[in-house]
C-alpha cells in the first residue's frame, strides 16, 4: 500500500484537504501547540537559572543532571513509538503529555538535588518522545498533500510561542520573585495537559478514530499483514537517522559554537549572540509560513535536501572567511549572513527530511520509525557540543571548512540512502503485487 493510499484508508472516504473537519482539527492542533510551546518557552528560559540562583543548586550538578537526562532521552523514543504502534497513537501520545505535565508540576516544587535529578530524568526522557508522536499523528490524520504545509505551520507557531515564553521568563527572573518563576513553571505543566486534551479531541474527531486511537489490530488488513521490519534491523533507515543527526549539528552550531566563537575567539560583544538568536527565531517563523505554501518542497524532497546541505555548508564557509578577518564590522556582517544561510538550510532540511522519512516508514511501525529518526538529533545534542568545542573551534577557519564538508556530505548521504530505501520499498511492493 502506498503512503497516499494508506493515508486515505486511515482517514476514510470524503475527507479532502479542504474539508471543514480537517480545518477544525488543524486549528485545534495549532492552538494546542501554541499553548504548549508558550509553556515550554517559560520553562526553558527560567528553569536552569531558577534552580541555580534561587534554589541554590550547584551549576555543575544541574548540568550533570541535564546531561544524564539527554542520554536517557536518546533511548526512549523507539520503545515509546512501539507502544504507540501497538496500543494506539492517541492513547500513548496523551499519556506521555500527561506524564510530562505532572512531571513539570512536581519539578517546580523540587527544592533538593535528588528530587531535581529525578524529575529532570523523568522530563528529559519524555521530552524526546512527544515530538515524533506529534509527527505521526499529523501524518495519520491529515491528507497527504496537506501534511508538509501543516507541519510548517506547527513549527512556525511553536517557534513564535516559544520565543514569547522565553522573553516572559527572562522578565520573571529579572524581577527576582521566586514565587513568580514557580508559577511560570506550573503554567508550563498545565500547558502539557491542555495539549493532551487537544490531541484527545483530534483523535476522537478523526474520520477513522479507531485506526488512530486503537491498536495495530485496528489498522487496515494490508498494513496489519505487512507491518515492516523492526527499525533496528533496517540498516538503511538507521543510516538515514545517522545522516539526520549530522545535519542536526546546525542546532549546536547556533546555540553553542557560534556564541563561544563570537565572544571568545573574535572578541565581539556578548550581546551579539542574543541578537542573532532573535534573528534566527523571527526568520524561522517567516520561512515556515513561506515553505508551507511552496509545492516543490513536497514534490522534490531529494533536491530540497541537497539545497539545504548547500545552504548549511555555505554558512560554515562564511564563518571561515569571518574567522580570517580582523575588521569587527565585517565580521558582524558575515555573521549575520551566516545565520541567515544557516536558518534557511535548517528549515529546508526539516521540511524535506520529515516528508521523506514519513513516506518511507512502514505504516504498521510508524511510531517506532519516527521515534528512531528523531534520536539522531538527540545523539547530536550529546556529542555535538564536545565535537564543535574540542575540534571545530580550536582549528579556526579549517574547523569551519571541516564542518562545511561534514554537513554537505551528510545531505548527500541522506539523499542517496533515501533513494535506495524508496527503490527497495517499490521493488518489494511490486513483488508482493506479483505474488497476489
Amino acid at each position: 500500500m502506498t503512503p497516499g493510499v494508506a493515508a486515505t484508508a486511515l482517514r476514510g472516504p470524503g475527507s479532502g484537504p479542504g474539508d471543514r473537519a480537517d480545518r477544525v482539527r488543524a486549528g485545534q492542533l495549532l492552538l494546542g501547540t501554541g499553548i504548549d510551546s508558550l509553556g515550554s518557552g517559560l520553562s526553558a528560559g527560567a528553569a536552569m537559572l531558577y534552580f541555580v540562583t534561587m534554589v541554590g543548586l550547584a551549576p555543575g550538578a544541574v548540568t550533570l543532571a541535564m546531561s544524564a537526562g539527554a542520554v536517557l532521552g536518546i533511548l526512549t523514543p523507539v520503545p515509546v513509538g512501539r507502544l504507540a504502534d501497538r496500543y494506539g497513537l492517541v492513547r500513548v501520545y496523551v499519556g506521555a503529555l500527561v506524564l510530562r505535565g505532572v512531571g513539570v508540576l512536581c519539578y517546580a516544587t523540587a527544592t533538593s538535588y535528588p528530587a531535581f535529578f529525578a524529575f529532570t530524568l523523568w522530563l528529559m526522557a519524555l521530552e524526546t518522545t512527544t515530538f515524533p508522536l506529534q509527527q505521526s499523528l499529523l501524518g495519520a490524520v491529515f491528507e497527504e498533500g496537506a501534511r508538509v504545509r501543516l507541519m510548517t505551520r506547527v513549527r512556525a507557531v511553536r517557534s513564535a510561542a516559544f520565543g514569547v515564553g522565553a522573553v516572559v521568563a527572562g522578565l520573571a527572573l529579572a524581577s527576582g520573585s521566586r514565587s513568580l518563576v514557580v508559577a511560570l513553571l506550573m503554567v508550563n505543566g498545565a500547558s502539557f495537559l491542555v495539549l493532551a486534551w487537544t490531541v484527545l479531541l483530534i483523535g476522537r474527531a478523526a474520520p477513522d478514530a479507531g485506526a488512530v486511537a486503537g491498536s495495530r489490530t485496528a489498522a487496515p488488513d494490508a498494513e496489519r499483514s505487512a507491518p515492516g521490519r523492526p527499525v533496528l534491523k533496517d540498516l538503511r533507515f538507521l543510516g538515514l537517522c545517522f545522516s539526520n543527526g549530522l545535519l542536526s549539528l546546525y542546532e549546536t552550531v547556533l546555540l553553542v559554537l557560534m556564541p563561544l566563537w563570537l565572544v571568545v575567539e573574535l572578541g565581539l560583544s556578548p550581546a551579539l549572540p542574543g541578537l542573532l538568536t532573535a534573528l534566527y527565531t523571527g526568520l524561522t517563523v517567516v520561512l515556515q509560513l513561506v515553505l508551507g505554501r511552496l509545492r516543490w518542497t513536497e514534490a522534490a524532497t531529494g533536491g530540497t535536501l541537497l539545497v539545504s546541505g548547500a545552504f548549511l555548508a555555505a554558512a560554515c564557509l562564511v564563518c571561515a572567511v569571518a574567522d580570517g578577518l580582523t575588521a569587527a564590522a565585517w565580521q558582524v556582517v558575515l555573521c549575520v549572513l551566516a545565520v541567515v544561510l544557516l536558518t534557511v538550510g535548517e528549515n529546508l532540511q526539516m521540511v524535506a527530511a520529515w516528508q521523506t522519512v514519513f513516506d518511507l516508514t512502514p505504516p504498521g511501525r510508524r511510531g517506532e520509525y519516527m521515534g528512531a529518526f528523531n534520536t539522531g538529533s538527540g545523539v547530536q545534542s550529546v556529542i555535538g557540543p564536545a565535537l564543535t568545542y574540542r575540534v571545530v573551534l580550536p582549528l579556526g577557519p579549517a574547523g569551519w571548512l571541516l564542518l562545511a564538508g561534514l554537513l554537505g556530505g551528510a545531505a548527500i548521504a541522506f539523499r542517496g540512502l533515501a533513494k535506495g530505501a524508496q527503490a527497495s520499498r517499490t521493488a518489494r511492493s511490486e513483488g508482493q503485487g506479483a505474488n497476489v
